[in-house]
């Protein structure tokens, strides 16, 4: 589905502090405001492992009208190569895990991305957050050779 190109804000938290639409990180004049989330997660972790990762673990969610919501819930397992946690015994269940496989119980998500429609004018754009026209301007090519 091809969207009319217009300005989003782009904004981080986390499920403790939460995510400021008032104050956005940034604002991308884009059509497809989706991959305007999946970028703005993944290109935040490292080339490789860690983007992988964020790939597998990241969900999207919400309507481009209102607010898109990207999230990851749990941090990557430090332990392992790949951030994934080591299987649990047959006898244990997810939920009994004392690792970071389980810390959105208490601390909701651990990274969320919000992309929400922004009206650029004089009184509503935060002019201390940077402007791109383009999710290439805002990401670079390295970012779309995912």
């Amino acid at each position: 589905m091809t969207n009319t190109p217009r300005w989003y804000g782009v904004s981080s938290g986390n499920g403790n502090d939460g995510v400021s639409q008032m104050f956005p990180d940034y604002y991308v004049f884009t059509s497809d405001p989706w991959e305007l989330a999946r970028l703005a997660v993944v290109s935040t972790f490292k080339d490789g492992a860690g983007k992988a990762w964020c790939e597998r673990h990241l969900e999207i969610d919400g309507e481009a009208d209102y607010t898109i919501r990207a999230t990851i819930d749990a941090p990557p397992c430090d332990d392992t190569p790949d951030g994934e946690y080591p299987d649990l015994p047959d006898y244990m269940y997810w939920e009994d895990a004392e690792d970071g496989r389980n810390w959105s119980d208490g601390n909701g998500a651990w990274l969320i991305f919000e992309v929400f429609p922004a009206e650029v004018t004089d009184s509503d754009v935060q002019y201390d957050a940077p402007m791109y026209e383009h999710p290439l301007l805002a990401f670079g090519y390295e970012a779309f050779a995912l």
